[in-house]
C-alpha cells in the first residue's frame, strides 16, 4: 500500500484540504483533530459519562438483528456495547444497489478498524455500528452500481415501474425487476472462479418480495464478513422513542435549532463553505404521501399537508407515535449519537464537512459529538493498470484531468523531440535561402519578385503538409499510449469521479473474491489523513 496526499487532488473541497493538513484551523467546529491522542480520550470520557438506556438499545438491536436474520452473529458484539463503559465507533450510508460504491465498504472497514484501535487504546470495549440510512427518500441516487463493461463505465439499474418516489428507500419492497439487473451484472461480470459464488451471494440477498432494507444488510453482512459490525436501523419506533428528546428540542426549540445552524453556516461559508442549507424545522414526517417536512409559515409550524400545528400537538404525536417522525440531514447525526455511545463517527469528505456545521447543535441538544474521523480513501490498482501508470510515470490526480489532455501531456512527454521547435527551426532556413537568392533575381529582373515570393508561399506550403504527415505518423504511433490511458482512466477515475465513488465492490470481488475485505482489513490504516493506493 502507498499513499498519495490529498493536497494533490482537485476534487477535495478547501474545507476538507484544511481539515486533513490544517486541523488547528478547525478546532472550533471539530472541537479537535481525530489524530490526537488527549483529544480521543477526552471524548471517551465525555461519551461514557452521558446517561443513556442501554438495555432498551440492546433490546431493540436484538430485535432487528432477528428481523435482518444476522442475531446469531451479532450477540457478541451487541452484548459488548450493552456493558456500561463500552463506546461505538459508528458510520451510515445510503442503501445503495448491491451494497453501493466501492467507499460504503471503506467506510465500514474503516469503522471496524478504528473500533479495534479504540479498543485498545482505552481499555474499554468498542463496537462497530452500520447506521442504515433507509429513511432516506432519494432513490435514483441509490438505483444503481457501476461496472466495467470492457474499459467502458456502465450503470446498471434497478428500475421498477413504481419506486414509490418521496417515500423511504427502506420501506421498498423488491418488485421482479430486480432479476433483470442481476442478469445484466452477471452478463457484464467476466467468467472467474470466484463468479459463481458472487452470483449466489447477490441473488440469494436482492430478492423480489424482499424490503431493500434488508437485502442490503443480507449482502454487506456477506461482504464485510458476519459478525463484524452492528447494523442498526433508525426507521424504528422504539429506537425514535430512545432519542425523542432530540425530537422534542427541534419540536419546542425549531427556531433556536435555526439559529445555530445559520450562525455557524454564515461563519464557515466567510471561510469555506456550508455544506447543507438550514431550513427552518429539521423534521420529516412519515405520511401516506411518503416523507415529508414539517414547515413553517409565518412563524408557525405547518403540517406536510399544509395544515398548522402546534407544537404541543407535535409532542402528542411523538408520545402516540414516535416512528412517523424522521430527522432530516441535520438532525440525523444528533438522533444517532443521543441513541448509542459514539466516540467516533467515521465520516467521507461531504460529511466532514456538514458535521464541521453541527457542534454548536450537539450543545443545544446536550449530546457529546463524537470525533470526526475521515474515512480510508482508497483506490484499487490492477497490475495491468499499474503497469500503466509506471510507464508513463503518472498517478491517480492525473486522470482527474481530462483524457485528452491527458494525452497530450504524456505524447509531448514520450516524443524523442518536439515536432513544432523542429519544423520552425528547419522552416528558417527555407526563408533564409529565398532571401538570400531575392537580391539577385532582382538583379536580373523585379519582374519575377511576385514569382519569387509564390515560390516561398508554396515551400511553405508543401513544408507544412509534410509537418503534418509526420505528426499524424506520430500520432498513429501513439494509438496505443491513447488506449492505455483510457483504459487506465476508466479503471481509476470513472465518469470524471475517483473510482470509489463510482465502481462497485462486486467487480473486485469477482477478480479477488469473497474474501476482499479481509485482504483490505490487513491493509489499510487507521491514519486516513492520506489517500490509500493498493495494488491489487
Amino acid at each position: 500500500m502507498r499513499r498519495v496526499p490529498y493536497s494533490s487532488f482537485e476534487s477535495f473541497s478547501a474545507l476538507f484540504q484544511d481539515f486533513i493538513a490544517r486541523p488547528d484551523a478547525l478546532t472550533e467546529w471539530f472541537g479537535g483533530d481525530f489524530r490526537d491522542a488527549a483529544f480521543r480520550k477526552e471524548r471517551v470520557d465525555a461519551v461514557l459519562s452521558a446517561p443513556r438506556d442501554r438495555a432498551s438499545l440492546a433490546a431493540v438491536l436484538r430485535r432487528q438483528a432477528r428481523d435482518f436474520d444476522i442475531d446469531a452473529s451479532s450477540e457478541p458484539l451487541i452484548a459488548k456495547l450493552e456493558q456500561s463503559s463500552a463506546t461505538a465507533v459508528v458510520t451510515g450510508q445510503q442503501l445503495g444497489l448491491f451494497g453501493g460504491p466501492l467507499y460504503t465498504l471503506f467506510k465500514t472497514l474503516s469503522a471496524i478498524q478504528v473500533a479495534a484501535q479504540m479498543e485498545v487504546e482505552t481499555g474499554h470495549a468498542c463496537v462497530p455500528v452500520f447506521w442504515l440510512e433507509g429513511e432516506d427518500h432519494d432513490f435514483e441516487e441509490i438505483s444503481w452500481a457501476g461496472l466495467l463493461d470492457g474499459d467502458d463505465p456502465v450503470r446498471v439499474e434497478y428500475a421498477p415501474p413504481s419506486e414509490g418516489a418521496g417515500g423511504a428507500t427502506g420501506r421498498m419492497v423488491l418488485d421482479v425487476s430486480i432479476t433483470d439487473a442481476l442478469d445484466r451484472v452477471e452478463e457484464l461480470l467476466q467468467p472467474t472462479d470466484f463468479k459463481p459464488a458472487l452470483m449466489e451471494a447477490l441473488r440469494s440477498a436482492w430478492v423480489p418480495g424482499r424490503r431493500l432494507l434488508h437485502a442490503f444488510v443480507a449482502f454487506m453482512d456477506q461482504l464485510i464478513g458476519p459478525g463484524r459490525v452492528i447494523f442498526i436501523s433508525p426507521d424504528d419506533a422504539e429506537l425514535k422513542a430512545l432519542g425523542a428528546h432530540v425530537f422534542e428540542h427541534e419540536i419546542n426549540d425549531w427556531a433556536g435549532s435555526l439559529a445555530r445552524l445559520e450562525g455557524t453556516s454564515a461563519a464557515l461559508a466567510e471561510r469555506w463553505h456550508a455544506q447543507v442549507a438550514p431550513s427552518a424545522t429539521n423534521l420529516f414526517l412519515h405520511t401516506e404521501s411518503g416523507r415529508q417536512g414539517v414547515k413553517v409559515q409565518e412563524g408557525a409550524l405547518v403540517l406536510p399537508d399544509g395544515r398548522p400545528v402546534t407544537e404541543a400537538e407535535l409532542m402528542d404525536r411523538l408520545a402516540s407515535n414516535p416512528g412517523s417522525f424522521s430527522p432530516n440531514v441535520v438532525l440525523r447525526p444528533l438522533l444517532q449519537d443521543a441513541v448509542l455511545p459514539t466516540v467516533a463517527y467515521v465520516a467521507g469528505p461531504g460529511e466532514i464537512a456538514y458535521f464541521a456545521q453541527l457542534r454548536s447543535l450537539y450543545q443545544w441538544a446536550h449530546i457529546p459529538m463524537p470525533i470526526i474521523w475521515p474515512r480510508a480513501g482508497v483506490t484499487l490498482v490492477e497490475g495491468r493498470i499499474d503497469k500503466i501508470l509506471q510507464r508513463y510515470a503518472l498517478d491517480i490526480p492525473d486522470f482527474e484531468d481530462q483524457l485528452e489532455r491527458l494525452f497530450r501531456r504524456v505524447v509531448v512527454a514520450n516524443m524523442d523531440v518536439d515536432l513544432d521547435d523542429a519544423f520552425s527551426e528547419a522552416g528558417k532556413h527555407i526563408h533564409e535561402a529565398v532571401n538570400a537568392i531575392k537580391p539577385v533575381i532582382l538583379g536580373v529582373d523585379k519582374s519575377l519578385v511576385g514569382a519569387t515570393e509564390a515560390t516561398r508561399a508554396s515551400f511553405m506550403k508543401e513544408w507544412n503538409k509534410l509537418k503534418q504527415r509526420v505528426v499524424k505518423a506520430e500520432r498513429s504511433k501513439q494509438d496505443v499510449v491513447c488506449g492505455h490511458l483510457g483504459r487506465a482512466k476508466a479503471n481509476l477515475v470513472p465518469e470524471g469521479a475517483l473510482q470509489e465513488r463510482f465502481l462497485s465492490p462486486i467487480y473486485y470481488l469477482n477478480k479477488y473474491g469473497m474474501d476482499l475485505s479481509d485482504r483490505l482489513l490487513e491493509t489499510l490504516s487507521t491514519d486516513t489523513g492520506t489517500h490509500q493506493v493498493v495494488s491489487l
